[in-house]
């Protein structure tokens, strides 16, 4: 726990965050989004998620009953854990924003270079996450992780 806390606030300092619970949902720039929620270093903070997405994560957390489901690793590090100087390495962009919908590039290294892919959704006039991707290493689709069936 000391950890995470740890590492939101470096993540705080670096970005230039305030370090409080109004780490929140942006309703103009979708990477704001995406960097409070690294902020919040917490996969569980579903505040951050989109209708569909927050749906099938809770789904998942529930049918594993306690146990791990069908994510093993936390998704926004694309790992267990983070290496030295991930923080530092977090590179946010705005690759496409229409108004409604916008898809934000995350790269870091975290056990060598990744790059993931945040789609997200306006819902409520505040962007959501709906979906991510990892296009480095391994592949893999969040959505499409957390539909398949439960092992």
């Amino acid at each position: 726990m000391r950890r995470r806390a740890a590492l939101a606030r470096i993540l705080a300092l670096a970005f230039g965050l305030r370090a409080s619970p109004a780490f929140a949902q942006s309703a103009t720039d979708p990477v704001e989004t995406v960097r409070a929620f690294y902020a919040a270093d917490d996969i569980n903070a579903v505040r951050f998620y989109a209708k569909g997405l927050r749906a099938l994560y809770e789904r998942d957390q529930r049918e594993a009953g306690g146990e791990v489901g069908r994510l093993g690793f936390a998704f926004h590090v694309n790992g267990q854990d983070t290496e030295p100087g991930f923080a530092k390495s977090l590179a946010l962009a705005t690759l496409s924003d229409d108004g409604d919908r916008a898809e934000v590039r995350a790269s870091f290294r975290n056990g060598g270079p990744q790059e993931l892919r945040y789609s997200l959704v306006r819902e409520a006039g505040a962007w959501k996450i709906a979906n991510v991707r990892s296009l480095k290493g391994e592949r893999w689709d969040l959505v499409a992780l957390l539909s398949a069936p439960l092992q």
